[in-house]
């Protein structure tokens, strides 16, 4: 007697199951490495201290949204945890030099931890390959240098290169 067995995953495939909310009900999960092999590894900059290009790169950006497209994300789940990113951006900009990191990292730190309770919500509000992006992260975020200068151009450059791909919102 045969027996189905349904085909291995891929994070490229168009046939996983959706919740009434649009992000997947499975135990399926994608994520920033089954795209991007190695990523992080080594972390934001090159050996000069300079940003490393892939992270802001089309080719190296695209995968990602295209994968966060097919999962559903909407540009305004996307913007809403970027604008977690801006305003901490903001109070270190306006704070005396080296003061104040250590309070926005721990505020840097409740990201991650909006993302869990977004992913973890039922259905999920975020896709698992979001909830991935922010916590690796988050956890490769040590010095201010690394959020201004590394991840928060990454994020931007995800943002951007999700202009028109991303469904605006759930809502019609």
């Amino acid at each position: 007697m045969t027996t189905h067995r349904p085909a291995p995953y891929s994070p490229y495939n168009d046939h996983s199951r959706q919740s009434a909310g649009g992000m997947r009900d499975d135990n399926r999960r994608c994520s920033m490495a089954d795209i991007w092999s190695g990523y992080l590894d080594g972390g934001y900059f090159d050996p000069g201290g300079n940003l490393r290009p892939d992270y802001v790169t089309r080719d190296r950006i695209m995968p990602v949204v295209q994968q966060l497209a097919r999962e559903n994300l909407t540009a305004h789940q996307m913007r809403r945890f970027f604008q977690h990113c801006r305003a901490l951006e903001a109070a270190l900009l306006r704070a005396k030099p080296d003061s104040s990191w250590p309070q926005q990292r721990t505020n840097l730190m409740r990201l991650d931890v909006a993302a869990q309770d977004a992913f973890g919500k039922s259905p999920p509000k975020i896709p698992s390959l979001f909830h991935d992006f922010i916590r690796r992260n988050v956890g490769a975020t040590k010095t201010e240098k690394d959020f201004l200068q590394g991840f928060l151009p990454h994020f931007e450059a995800l943002v951007g290169f999700s202009s028109g791909v991303l469904k605006e919102s759930e809502r019609r």
